[in-house]
C-alpha cells in the first residue's frame, strides 16, 4: 500500500518505495487543537489527489475517538445552553463538545452557525462524525452527530437529555455537513 499512518505522521511512498509526501501533525488532545507540524509533497500528477487521501487518513484517525467521546457524554440531562457533561447539553453545546474534543477545533455553540461551518455532503454519503440536521439551512429544527449504522447522538428534549437514536426511513436528515 503506498500509504501508511502512524500515530501523528501520514506518508505516500511512489513506485520506486521512496516516500514522496509527508504530513506530520499533533491530534487534539484536551483544549489542544489538532496542528498541522510540517508537510510536504513532491510535484507530480497526483499530487491533489495524494494530499486529500493523506488529509482524510488524518480525519479518520481523529474520528476514532469518536466513541470515547459519546461514551462521556451518552445519558446526560438536557440543560439550554449547556455544553459540559458535568451540568448538561442543549443539541448546539453537545455537538460543540464532542467536535471540540474529537478535532480540536474551536466549534462554535449556535447550530446555525454550525451548519454555516461545515462542507455540505450528500446524506448518503454521511460518515461517523458528520453533522445531520433536519429543518431547512434558514431554520434548523434538530441536529446531532452521525454515529454510522443509521443512528446519530443529539439532546432529546422530550426525553431530557443526551440519547443515541435511530435515522428512520420515514424521517431521514434533510443535509449533512463535515469537516472532511
Amino acid at each position: 500500500m503506498p500509504y501508511n499512518y502512524e500515530p501523528g505522521k501520514v506518508t505516500h511512498v511512489n513506485d520506486a518505495g521512496v516516500v514522496d509526501s509527508e504530513i506530520q501533525f499533533l491530534p487534539p488532545q484536551g483544549e489542544r487543537a489538532f496542528q498541522i507540524i510540517s508537510a510536504y509533497f513532491t510535484p507530480g500528477t497526483n499530487t491533489q489527489k495524494i494530499q486529500n487521501t493523506m488529509m482524510q487518513m488524518v480525519m479518520d484517525s481523529m474520528r476514532a475517538s469518536l466513541w470515547n467521546v459519546i461514551d462521556q457524554v451518552d445519558g446526560k440531562p438536557y440543560l439550554m445552553q449547556g455544553n459540559t457533561p458535568e451540568t448538561g447539553f442543549d443539541v448546539g453545546g453537545l455537538i460543540q463538545y464532542i467536535y471540540n474534543h474529537i478535532y480540536g477545533v474551536s466549534f462554535p455553540i449556535n447550530v446555525q452557525k454550525q451548519w454555516q461551518t461545515v462542507d455540505a455532503v450528500t446524506v448518503d454519503t454521511a460518515m461517523p462524525g458528520d453533522l445531520v440536521f433536519w429543518g431547512t439551512e434558514l431554520l434548523i429544527t434538530n441536529a446531532g452527530v452521525y454515529l454510522g449504522g443509521g443512528r446519530y447522538i443529539t439532546v432529546d428534549l422530550l426525553g431530557g437529555g443526551v440519547v443515541i437514536q435511530p435515522i428512520s426511513s420515514t424521517w431521514l436528515p434533510d443535509f449533512v455537513g463535515s469537516l472532511r
